[in-house]
């Protein structure tokens, strides 16, 4: 029987952090966009305390990760959590791992007092979509998600003044 374990990153993880999202950034055919370093990993991460970042591991084996950060429901009055990435290899896929993996996830949101978790999924992912649906996610509609790059912010900062 597999052993499924999830723990928080630690420091001596960063270069096993950046690994994993490196695989998410191939399974996403992105890997050119990973420019964030394991400096950044470390300030962000572990000197800010910016997000929560998971590993998962399969007897002894790093098999995937979740990162999520905190958001506020300005109608709810209430905290919960945006979850930027939920992965695992694809070698660890369709045995029950990613429904665990979910749950521990979920466990931890609601550990830490949140009341509820939101994210997105690439359009063409459709056996993401699927998991997500069969878990009792539901898909908004109505909305498009917009933001700006470093750039982008400077340009808009400096036009107001």
């Amino acid at each position: 029987m597999e052993k499924l374990v999830i723990r928080h990153a630690e420091r001596r993880d960063a270069r096993l952090m950046h690994e994993l999202i490196l695989g998410l950034a191939t399974y996403e055919r992105r890997p050119q966009d990973v420019t964030g370093s394991i400096e950044n990993l470390l300030y962000w991460v572990f000197d800010r305390r910016i997000c929560t970042f998971l590993i998962a591991e399969v007897d002894g084996e790093a098999a995937g990760y979740a990162i999520y950060y905190p958001v506020f429901g300005s109608f709810s009055a209430r905290g919960m959590v945006h979850l930027e990435d939920i992965f695992l290899y694809e070698r660890f896929r369709g045995r029950g791992l990613g429904r665990a993996f979910m749950a521990e996830v979920c466990r931890s949101v609601l550990e830490q007092g949140y009341s509820g978790m939101e994210w997105s999924s690439l359009d063409w992912n459709r056996p993401s979509i699927d998991f997500y649906l069969h878990l009792g996610a539901e898909m908004e509609t109505g909305r498009v998600y917009l933001g700006f790059d470093e750039e982008q912010l400077k340009k808009v900062a400096s036009e107001i003044g």
